[in-house]
């Protein structure tokens, strides 16, 4: 089965991480959900994300790595909203990176480089605010030009981390189907080497 390490949103290491890696435990796979919080949880976006900036999304890289060192070398990184942004960094950079699973969150403002036959699988729901126009597509070409697969799915509404249980936001219908996809991807990955 697929190593997978999920880093968190904004919120920081919260519950709802665990009920999410349940759910990639329970299919047999093998996963991390690092703190690059320092234990550090918040209730509201706004709370989190300024602790975000306080930190810095060097430092938040710097210990999402650091959290992956002994890991082994073949990992699929996964993530939330902010922890998207961290887990396309590692995807873009870490050799070991076998796939990219973007829940919330992701997207470049322009054409960057990106390892080859890294494959990528992103979701967000149609109407979600913190969805910046034309980041999503800017990251799909740049991950094709690395001849590598990207997916793109949107889902009804406009509640930004649908997928977590723990939260209001939670939309079960929308959540059990990007698990599926998310899910998916992860047995590729366990019958080809890649997603």
């Amino acid at each position: 089965m697929s190593t997978l390490v999920l880093l968190h949103s904004a919120l920081g290491r919260t519950p709802g991480m665990d009920a999410i890696a349940e759910r990639f435990t329970a299919a047999g796979h093998t996963v991390h959900t690092p703190d690059c919080y320092d234990g550090r949880t918040f209730t509201t976006a706004e709370a989190g994300v300024g602790h975000s900036q306080e930190v810095g999304f060097t430092t938040l890289v710097d210990r999402a790595t650091k959290a992956c060192a002994d890991l082994g070398d073949q990992i699929v990184f996964g993530g939330f909203s902010l922890g998207a942004a961290l887990a396309q960094q590692m995807g873009k950079n870490d050799p070991r990176a076998r796939g990219v699973l973007l829940f919330h969150g992701g997207g470049f403002p322009k054409p960057t480089r990106w390892q080859r036959d890294v494959p990528v699988q992103i979701h967000f729901s149609v109407d979600d605010e913190w969805r910046t126009p034309g980041t999503i597509e800017t990251l799909m070409e740049s991950v094709a030009r690395a001849e590598a697969q990207a997916a793109n799915f949107l889902y009804p509404g406009s509640t930004h981390l649908f997928s977590d249980p723990t939260l209001l936001d939670y939309r079960e219908e929308a959540a059990d189907l990007l698990y599926s996809r998310a899910l998916a991807f992860l047995d590729r990955a366990q019958d080809s080497g890649r997603p």
